[in-house]
């Protein structure tokens, strides 16, 4: 069971968390040669900037080949309100889990795990809060910065200034968008999967910098089903 726990501790970071900041410290030194050191900088940097500018007109390029489907799938998930749904989640390592998924358009989403380990995390507003339901702790932090707000926003944009489109895919009736927080990269590859005709979101999954990959498929969708906002809103038992 604590196994467990950790795994799914791990799972929220990756999934939900993107707060990780690599702080390098360089040391103070006296160059001995300013004008080689001038030199490598002006190499280095023009390197950086055909770099970027190769990544970023490669972006513009999926976008604007697949201009129309991303029209479509923002106005698709601009128009749900309310959805409803069962879903398996898996990791790399094979491991499985079952569970509801709730949002509630725009600020709210809620997932609940149904097998052991007990464990719901909740989206409302701009707190995302993790329940540890045997434990009886919640842990709470700023959603501004995960992937997953995406969902949440009011207004779904995939041309949204943080957000990256890394990669889209046809395959087998399906279209998978794959995207990034921008300057949040450590916080993975966030995807995106539907149906397409007609189209149907049914499932997301998430990438970490280990190539670890967590897919939630989602089953029994149920769209405009009132939801009450009180199961966004996570209390302690004794609360």
């Amino acid at each position: 069971m604590l196994r467990l726990k950790k795994i799914f501790k791990m799972i929220f970071q990756i999934f939900l968390r993107s707060e990780f900041f690599n702080k390098k410290k360089f040391p103070n030194k006296r160059a001995k040669n300013t004008a080689g050191f001038a030199k490598i900088l002006a190499y280095a940097t023009i390197a950086l900037c055909l770099s970027i500018s190769s990544k970023l007109m490669a972006a513009e390029n999926i976008s604007e080949k697949y201009l129309e489907d991303l029209k479509e799938i923002e106005s698709y998930l601009n128009n749900i309100k309310t959805l409803t749904a069962n879903f398996t989640q898996q990791t790399s390592s094979n491991s499985s889990v079952k569970g509801k998924f709730y949002l509630s358009r725009p600020g709210k989403m809620r997932i609940e795990y149904i097998n052991q380990p007990q464990i719901i995390i909740a989206v409302n507003g701009a707190i995302l809060s993790y329940y540890d339901i045997e434990l009886d702790e919640i842990s709470r932090l700023s959603t501004n910065s995960t992937p997953a707000s995406l969902l949440t926003r009011p207004n779904i944009s995939f041309d949204a200034k943080d957000v990256e489109v890394k990669n889209i895919s046809k395959k087998n009736g399906q279209i998978r968008i794959s995207l990034m927080k921008k300057n949040r990269k450590e916080a993975g590859e966030f995807s995106l999967i539907f149906e397409m005709k007609p189209l149907k979101f049914i499932k997301m999954e998430v990438k970490n910098d280990l190539d670890q990959i967590i897919e939630v498929t989602l089953a029994d969708i149920e769209l405009g089903k009132p939801i009450s906002d009180s199961i966004f809103v996570l209390k302690k038992s004794g609360n």
